[in-house]
This record gives C-alpha cells, structure tokens and sequence, in this order.
C-alpha cells in the first residue's frame, strides 16, 4: 500500500516491515541514524515546551533546552511515519514544533515497545546515543518519556540497575549478544550498551563505522578508552540505569575494574566470556561491513597467541552455535548472577 505524503508516495512504511517482523539489525542502525541526522539538520528552540507527565523532569529538560537540545523536530515519529526507500528510512509528514530530541525519539521507541519489538527499541535507543550523545542523564528521561507516550505508568518505575561485561577475543560475537539482551535489562527502553570500538572513534572525533589507522591503536588510546567507557558505565549505573560492556576484555586488569565499579555501586556483576575457534572469529571479522571493529585478521591471530589469565566468576560460553541458543544461555547466566 502507498502512503502519500508531503514530497512523494512511499511504497512501504516501516509500520509494515514491523508487521511482517522484517526490522533486522542493519536497517535498525540506518534507521537511528537517520532520526539522529533530521534532528542535527533542524532548527534550535529558545525554549522548551511544556510537557504534560514530566514536570518532576522540568529541571533537567530546561537544561537540556538549554544545550540545544530541543529542536524543531517531528512530533509523532512512529513507524507509520517512516518510509523505507531505496536511500533507507525516511520520516515524513510532523508538526515542526519544538520538542526535546529524545521525546522526539521516545515516540518511535514506545511504538516499537507496545508492539513487543523491545529488542528493536533498545537497539535504535542505543545507536542513537552512540552517534548523538545525550549523556547519563538524557538515558535516564527516556522511561519516563516512553511512559507518558503509552500511558503505561509502569515503563518509568525504578529497577535496580545491574552491570554486565561480555567478553571474548575480536570475531567472537560479543556485540551481537550485547545487542540482543541489553533489553531484558533495567527500565525501558533497557540497558545502554557500552561498545569500546565506538569509544575508541568518539574520542578520535569520528563516527562509529570509520577507519582507524593503526597508530590510533597504542598504549594511550588504549588507557583513554577504558576510562572513558568505564566513566560513562559509572555515570549511567548513578542514574539507575543498567549497563552492558562490550569489549575484549583481554587482559585481567581491566575485567577486575569492571568489577570494582559494579562493586562501588553496590549493583550485581555478571561477567560472560565468549569462545569460539580462530577460524569461525576469522570468518566472522571477514564478513563484517559497516562495523565499528577495526580487527581484521592478523588481530585474531595475534589474540589467539595470548594469554587471557583466570577467568574466575565469568561464565564461560560457546559463541559457535546458534545466536538464539547463546541469547538463551546467556539470559540464563544473567537470571542465575
């Protein structure tokens, strides 16, 4: 069925793409990305509107207005409002009135949310804050934000928070798992997974997906990107906000700081470490596209030839078999903590 709209008909709509449970991954991403660009290319509001349900909220959203964080965005950004085109997703029609980015984007999380595409809603969520950061705090609105969407009060209660750290050489299938239980995790719309190759990138001042050259990869980039993420981790578990770690993890040093974090915040920790043999992370790092991870395969090898230490408290997992079989074990590990 075509939609009409301002500017051309659309032959599908992501309402129907949903409908037929064909939102996979990529264009999940592609869709984040082109919310995150409609709302950079928009105008700035002076000031934020009103918004009924949020006043306990009132102080922080004035200060994100404050920071530019309400824009002239859509106003009722559902999947009914998205074209898929040949360029990707497309939203069209919308008011143009002022509105705080993530309500903008808490819209589109809640319409996902009732319609049972959680892991989709966490998802978008996160890609979108990995290429528009909106800080702790901005994470912490969204519950509220997607409970005054659906009327469903109960989205915006407290959960305590808890801290997971997947591990495992580069081609092991970390972010995939992190991608797929990060959901199941804390208040809508779940946990914020924190990826280090996106890390690595923000601090280099590019986005997730470009090239690093190998001498971004030494000993001080190294350092800064595991205080940053680690610094991002505690400020998100202050907020109540669960969190997933999704680096290597090689070395014992830093699985012990992650630790130490879920141990200061006084949250539970579950450490996961994924294994599979050289030859199917081989196939997996060759088969990548568009992915943060600069590994290739001279990394895997390398990885292969190092010594990882103890693993004591980490459940040790099978990453060569069926992703819905490890999401199941994995969710298992977690329900045991």
């Amino acid at each position: 069925m075509a939609a009409s709209a301002a500017g051309g008909d659309y032959e599908t709509l992501l309402s129907e793409v949903a409908e037929r449970r064909d939102l996979d991954t990529p264009l999940l991403l592609a869709l984040a990305d082109a919310i995150a660009a409609m709302h950079a290319n928009a105008a700035a509001a002076w000031s934020a509107p009103a918004l009924p349900g949020l006043e306990r909220q009132a102080s922080a959203l004035a200060a994100r207005a404050a920071a530019g964080r309400v824009r002239n965005g859509h106003g009722d950004l559902t999947l009914s409002h998205i074209a898929l085109t040949e360029e990707g997703p497309l939203p069209f029609g919308g008011s143009g009135a002022p509105i705080d980015v993530l309500a903008d984007l808490a819209m589109l999380l809640a319409d996902l949310w009732e319609r049972g595409l959680i892991t989709a809603a966490n998802i978008v969520a996160n890609r979108y804050v990995d290429v528009a950061p909106q800080g702790a705090t901005g994470w912490e609105l969204l519950p509220a934000m997607m409970a005054v969407r659906t009327g469903d009060l109960a989205l915006a209660e407290k959960v305590a928070p808890r801290l997971v750290a997947i591990g495992g050489l580069s081609g092991s299938g970390k972010s995939t798992l992190a991608r797929q239980i990060g959901a199941f995790m804390g208040r809508a719309p779940g946990a914020r997974v924190l990826r280090s190759d996106v890390f690595r990138k923000r601090i280099a001042g590019l986005p997730p997906e470009a090239r690093l050259p190998a001498s971004h990869y030494t000993a001080p980039m190294d350092q800064a990107t595991w205080e940053a993420l680690f610094e991002s981790a505690d400020d998100h578990l202050a907020c109540g906000t669960s969190v997933v770690l999704d680096a290597v993890f090689m070395r014992r040093s830093e699985r012990d700081v992650a630790e130490m974090l879920a141990a200061q915040r006084r949250v539970p920790f579950t450490g996961l470490w994924l294994e599979a043999p050289e030859r199917d992370r081989i196939g997996r790092v060759m088969a990548r596209s568009g992915d943060a991870s600069d590994a290739g395969v001279d990394v895997v090898r390398e990885q292969s030839r190092r010594s990882v230490g103890e693993l004591y408290g980490w459940h040790r997992m099978k990453a060569n078999r069926p992703t819905e079989m490890l999401v199941s074990a994995a969710r298992a590990a977690l329900a045991r903590r």
